[in-house]
């Protein structure tokens, strides 16, 4: 039987956006290291003063904080928005981690404190799939994190959360970052961050992961962090320390489509790596880059061709419009559309 040519690629290899280009969008926030928006153009973004802010399409802006188990402030780090309208928040403490439920009311509730009966290490990125099962990744098991800047550590993971209880899928990880399943659902790609390289794995029922697979590598202060698809397939790639957006077209092209790079930085942060001298102020900087370490990106807007980017060191979002939309986020779909109001109002 024979199979239907996939259609071209539809983003020029010319298209390129200059700084001059980006618009502001959000301000008076602190570190929206991870970004995303519902349909109804609500916008949510980590906050490192202890939670979430929400801001709706009104331009209210809210910030929503949380505790831990044990006391201590939410670091909100990765967030996603659940089908029951409530926040799922990845903690990424000094020493501890977890992955919190979070509403505008009510405290934050405990989902996954624990990994084969030991705490969680401090916990990077979360998403919840169309069955209901929370996925997150942990970085490294080392602490303080820094010892794991290097590309010849390989102890994160990729764990799951199910009715089956909590689970390791993917293993050895040079500092597992954010996450995000294929257009056709097919396939988990992630960001293996000073291992320097976008990674996917063949999505399997259970869930259980197989067939890794290096999709593209990068050089020396290119640190992928964030990682979104178009409509078409093309994998949205953000970097800190270069402040650099790529895209990974379908065929396998790297393309940069956005640098505001301070070159004095990443050569000092090139040779600290080299020299395995690396310090919390060799990544906390972005030198004179106004993208303050572009983290993640999302597609938002009616026709999901704005592109919103988060910020690990900044205080605001910036935008710029692209030539293709944004696949359609699983918080947009039917199944949480039809669920309980969202409780972020």
């Amino acid at each position: 039987m024979r199979t239907k040519p996939a259609p071209p690629y539809p983003l020029s290899r010319d298209f390129r956006i200059q700084v001059t280009e980006l618009r502001p969008a959000f301000d008076g926030l602190k570190s929206p290291e991870c970004i995303l928006s519902n349909q109804e153009g609500t916008f949510l973004m980590s906050d490192r003063r202890g939670g979430f802010t929400v801001i709706g399409p009104d331009g209210r802006a809210q910030l929503v904080r949380g505790v831990t188990s044990t006391g201590g402030a939410l670091h909100a780090n990765g967030i996603a928005l659940r089908g029951n309208g409530r926040v799922l928040v990845a903690h990424l403490g000094d020493t501890d981690g977890g992955v919190y439920e979070l509403g505008v009311r009510g405290p934050a509730v405990p989902i996954v404190t624990q990994l084969e009966g030991r705490p969680l290490p401090p916990t990077n990125f979360v998403l919840e799939d169309a069955s209901g099962t929370v996925w997150f990744t942990v970085s490294t098991r080392l602490i303080p994190r820094m010892q794991a800047w290097y590309p010849d550590v390989a102890d994160g993971y990729i764990a799951v959360h199910d009715a089956r209880g909590t689970r390791i899928v993917a293993d050895r990880l040079g500092y597992a970052n954010e996450l995000a399943f294929s257009p056709d659902g097919q396939f988990v790609y992630i960001n293996e961050t000073h291992a320097r390289r976008l990674t996917r794995f063949r999505l399997l029922p259970g869930p259980e992961l197989a067939d890794r697979e290096t999709v593209c590598s990068f050089a020396p202060g290119d640190q992928p962090d964030g990682v979104c698809f178009d409509a078409f397939g093309g994998v949205w790639v953000t970097c800190i320390v270069s402040n650099k957006v790529y895209v990974v077209r379908p065929d396998g092209e790297c393309q940069l489509v956005l640098a505001d790079t301070d070159d004095a930085h990443v050569r000092r942060y090139v040779r600290d790596l080299q020299e395995r001298r690396l310090q919390r102020d060799s990544i906390w900087t972005c030198g004179a880059s106004a993208l303050g370490n572009v983290s993640s990106l999302c597609f938002a807007g009616p026709d999901r061709k704005t592109v919103y980017l988060g910020s690990l060191l900044g205080e605001r979002v910036l935008r710029f419009d692209s030539p293709v939309p944004g696949m359609v986020p699983l918080h947009w779909s039917r199944r949480f559309a039809s669920g309980p109001a969202p409780d972020l109002r």
